[in-house]
């Protein structure tokens, strides 16, 4: 039986959390006569797991420095040709060259969008009010002026609404995380509620063998180091209101990024005590076999793969309900995590506090996210994919 073939688009390789998604996919369709492609213009070998190095074929674009570029659209044209692959997949990069890719290849594209639809316009939002907060002038005209302008005229949302609907033009299938992200979609979009491109599949979380559940007294966060979106100045805010209450317990951050110097800079100038600031890891199973909890404190999240990381290592995890993903996650609140009514630094501590000096409260909740992890299985998510490609199979016919 001839293989089916299936290749992904990443800039750099493996570098992040879609990249381990891709990995999920392409390690569960293997099973089901899957052959697999990776296009990157970095592909960094080191980092792969040793069971992965042989589970996909590399294409290296030729202009490492521009994904975008012609010469690289060029090459992934030949390349779909040259390999006979079925369908192509662009795990949230939006393709400057898509459609012309689009118009000289035969095969199925997909699209999908790993975070909240437009988050882009809460990040532009969050980028242009920090920059106004640096004097009290530009603090009052962000306000009173530029703030209910954009939010009231639509200017950011109108401009990646286009950006939107053209992907959606142009790709076979579009995928979304969650139920309410296709809703959104298909509310913006103007598409209709049935027939529509739009599929649902969450992103996977792999199993745990061993879990701890003898954890040290931690308090965890994992992720990127960045303002926009993270927004781990919050939890900085949170310890300080939180700490005095738990003269035991320690912060850990596990991460690297541009707001990492800032941030132990501000942890220094608030005397905050028990914190560490880990850096980057490459094995933060480690970090999460020892913590109690997880404290995301993110201004949107499209999934938060730190969430079911911590669920399947019986960690419990915080977070604002900033998104649809979060939620879904975490609910129901206090049995599968907590959801803090966004952004309620006050909230958020006293739960904390509460359910830190509550030892049989712990207990009983670790053994519920460790279930709740379960629904997001490689082989559920797998199996998704796979009723995805075959319904493409079909339209091929």
């Amino acid at each position: 039986m001839k293989k089916r073939k299936v290749a992904f688009l990443h800039v750099s390789f493996p570098d992040g959390g879609a990249e381990r998604i891709t990995m999920d996919i392409i390690n569960y369709i293997s099973s089901f006569n899957y052959e697999s492609y990776i296009f990157t213009c970095n592909l960094e070998s080191e980092k792969l797991p040793t069971e992965s190095v042989n589970s996909f074929k590399p294409l290296l674009l030729p202009d490492s420095t521009n994904v975008d570029s012609v010469e690289n659209a060029d090459f992934i044209i030949y390349s779909l040709d040259k390999n006979e692959i079925d369908i192509f997949i662009l795990p949230h990069y939006e393709l400057v060259t898509l459609s012309y890719i689009r118009s000289r290849t035969h095969c199925k594209i997909v699209f999908a969008h790993h975070g909240v639809p437009l988050w882009e316009v809460e990040n532009e939002l969050s980028i242009m009010k920090r920059k106004s907060a640096r004097n009290f002038p530009k603090k009052l005209e962000w306000h009173l002026l530029r703030y209910p302008k954009y939010k009231l005229l639509g200017k950011f949302e109108k401009k990646y609404l286009e950006k939107y609907r053209k992907i959606y033009d142009t790709v076979d299938a579009y995928t979304v995380l969650c139920d309410e992200y296709k809703k959104k979609l298909i509310s913006k979009l103007g598409v209709q509620s049935e027939n529509n491109k739009i599929r649902v599949i969450h992103n996977s979380e792999r199993p745990v063998t061993e879990v701890n559940l003898n954890k040290k007294k931690q308090i965890l966060f994992v992720g990127r180091m960045t303002y926009a979106d993270k927004r781990i100045d919050r939890l900085l805010k949170i310890w300080e209101l939180a700490c005095s209450d738990l003269p035991d317990w320690e912060l850990v951050l596990v991460g690297d990024g541009p707001e990492r110097a800032t941030l132990q800079q501000k942890a220094v100038e608030m005397e905050l005590p028990r914190i560490s600031f880990e850096g980057y890891s490459n094995k933060v199973g480690e970090y999460y076999s020892q913590a109690t909890v997880l404290c995301l404190t993110s201004t949107f999240e499209g999934w938060g793969l730190c969430l079911t990381e911590a669920q399947a290592h019986g960690v419990i995890p915080f977070a604002f309900g900033c998104s649809a993903g979060v939620k879904e996650i975490l609910s129901p609140s206090g049995v599968n995590g907590y959801i803090i009514p966004p952004f309620s630094i006050r909230k958020y501590a006293r739960s904390l506090v509460a359910l830190l000096n509550n030892p049989s409260r712990i207990k009983e909740m670790q053994m519920n996210v460790i279930q709740k992890s379960k629904k997001y299985s490689t082989e559920a998510v797998g199996l998704s994919w796979l009723c995805l490609f075959d319904s493409l199979f079909v339209s091929q016919k």
